[in-house]
C-alpha cells in the first residue's frame, strides 16, 4: 500500500501519521499562547491623578462587602476585600498602570491591574478601571495565571466619610449632662 503523498511548493511530499501529529501539536501552541496578554480596558491620564487608595463599598461576583486599598508606594498599592455576609476575603496586590502624560512623562492612569489570593489556595489576576471623579470603580477578575476575567465583576463606589464623626473645629457634645427629654414624661 502507498503512503498517501500531498504536493508543496513543487515537491511531493509523503504524508504520515507524524505529520498530522506535528501540524495538530502547531495549532494548538498558536491557540493556546501563554505570552498574548489578557485584554485590558484602554486607560487614560487624568490631571490631577485620580486618587485610588480608600474605602470603597460594592460587590465581587455578586456578594457585597468592603474594598480597602492602601498606597504603599508610587503606583504600587495593597487590597482587602472582605465580604459582609459571606466569609470571604480577597487580598489584592495592585499596581497603576502608567502612560505618557501630558508632558511625555509618565503618570499613573485610571487603570490598575492585580494579583489575588483568598488564602485558601485559590488564586488570580484582574483588572479596576477608576472613574475621573474618584467616586467608583469597576473591574473584572479571573482564576489561574494571565486570567483577569471569567470569575466575576467588580462594582464599587467610594464609602463616604461618617456624618457622625465630628470635624476638628466642632467641640465634642458633653455628654456629662443628662438629657432632659428622657427624665421628663
Amino acid at each position: 500500500m502507498r503512503a498517501p503523498t500531498m504536493v508543496f511548493q513543487g515537491r511531493q511530499i509523503v504524508r504520515t501519521a507524524s505529520h498530522r501529529v506535528l501540524a495538530l501539536a502547531l495549532a494548538v501552541t498558536f491557540a493556546c499562547d501563554k505570552d498574548q496578554a489578557p485584554e485590558l480596558p484602554s486607560a487614560e491620564v487624568f490631571e490631577p491623578p485620580v486618587v485610588v487608595d480608600g474605602q470603597w463599598r460594592g460587590e465581587v461576583a455578586g456578594v457585597q462587602g468592603i474594598l480597602r486599598v492602601e498606597d504603599l508606594a508610587g503606583v504600587h498599592f495593597r487590597g482587602m476585600f472582605e465580604a459582609s455576609t459571606l466569609h470571604r476575603r480577597y487580598v489584592l496586590n495592585l499596581q497603576q498602570i502608567e502612560a505618557p502624560g501630558p508632558a511625555g512623562a509618565p503618570m499613573p492612569t485610571n487603570l490598575l491591574r492585580f494579583t489575588w489570593q483568598d488564602g485558601r489556595g485559590d488564586r488570580g489576576e484582574g483588572w479596576l478601571l477608576v472613574n475621573r471623579e474618584g467616586s467608583a470603580l469597576t473591574g473584572s477578575f479571573g482564576r489561574g495565571d494571565g486570567t483577569t476575567s471569567g470569575a466575576g465583576e467588580w462594582t464599587f463606589v467610594r464609602a463616604a466619610t461618617s456624618a457622625a464623626t465630628p470635624s476638628s473645629n466642632e467641640p465634642e457634645p458633653d455628654e456629662s449632662e443628662p438629657d432632659e427629654s428622657a427624665t421628663s414624661r
